[in-house]
């Protein structure tokens, strides 16, 4: 099973088009020309799915399923675990996919009233006229730069208030409930929890409610190394022991996090002075 970091993770995605992007705010056109079964992904940002043609198949962390096809629309909320099954419906599946973070999604909960507390992590929307017209024309727009980030806010920010026209209530206390657990968590619990996903140290900063330079100082405060010497030793411990068991250096690289098997046995001889391989000969 595959694992992705989104949005950063779409960005190198074949069939993506990267309408406007900024780190992890975005507007994306995706097309699909196969299906993609188990797609496990963590969601860094606020994301919301728009689909054309096809189905999403969405399983969360807490065991729900939820089911959206041709012109149906939904809303996940930010550090959402997923696996999802995009599938074809005789055509091409094609969505659209938008990602604001905390400073965006702070500056349009400004303008709205407190709702009361959501108790749910994922909610469908109704997509109105307004909101299919807003993407099939900003798909269609040419852009001196599609990277413009004060362009892209103001995009995000006039998408989300279609969006609060017509599924006021549910959108904004799932939203503001999300927004309200954004406290900063503990460190070593999320990365015990996600240590062998290819999640990058921004990654888990953001997981954390920190930002980046407060997150490696904080880390390195506490266990006097930085995080990512951290995680490196820590992959590296269950790749030890996959390897043990007699798991292929290939299947165990994966298994840890790594999409690039040179890098894993580099970061492997960093820690044991000896290639994977050479372990387990050494072992027999």
């Amino acid at each position: 099973m595959d694992f992705y970091a989104l949005p950063q993770a779409l960005y190198r995605y074949e069939g993506v088009h990267q309408i406007l992007s900024d780190g992890d705010n975005c507007i994306l056109h995706k097309k699909l020309y196969h299906d993609i079964i188990d797609a496990e992904s963590l969601i860094v940002s606020h994301s919301i799915v728009y689909v054309v043609n096809g189905k999403v198949k969405i399983n969360t962390f807490d065991g729900k399923e939820l089911i959206i096809e041709n012109g149906e629309m939904l809303f996940m909320p930010r550090d959402s675990y997923t696996i999802s099954d995009y599938l074809r419906d005789g055509r091409d599946m094609e969505v659209y996919l938008l990602f604001f973070d905390h400073d965006i999604a702070l500056k349009f909960l400004a303008s709205q009233k407190k709702k009361s507390i959501s108790h749910s992590t994922i909610c469908k929307l109704h997509a109105t006229q307004n909101i299919i017209l807003f993407l099939e024309n900003i798909l269609h727009m040419r852009f001196d730069s599609p990277h413009d980030k004060q362009l892209l806010e103001l995009k995000l920010l006039e998408f989300l208030y279609l969006i609060s026209q017509e599924n006021r209530d549910d959108f904004i206390a799932t939203l503001q409930t999300s927004e309200s657990h954004k406290q900063k968590r503990d460190i070593v619990s999320i990365m015990n929890a996600h240590f062998d996903k290819n999640l990058s140290v921004s990654d888990f900063a953001s997981l954390s409610g920190r930002s980046l330079s407060t997150f490696n100082r904080v880390f390195k405060k506490r266990f006097d190394k930085t995080p990512k010497q951290w995680l490196i030793e820590k992959k590296m411990t269950k790749a030890q022991e996959l390897l043990s068991c007699g798991r292929t250096v290939t299947e165990v690289a994966f298994e840890v996090g790594y999409s690039n098997v040179s890098h894993f046995i580099k970061a492997y001889k960093s820690i044991y002075n000896q290639t994977p391989k050479e372990m387990q000969k050494n072992a027999k």
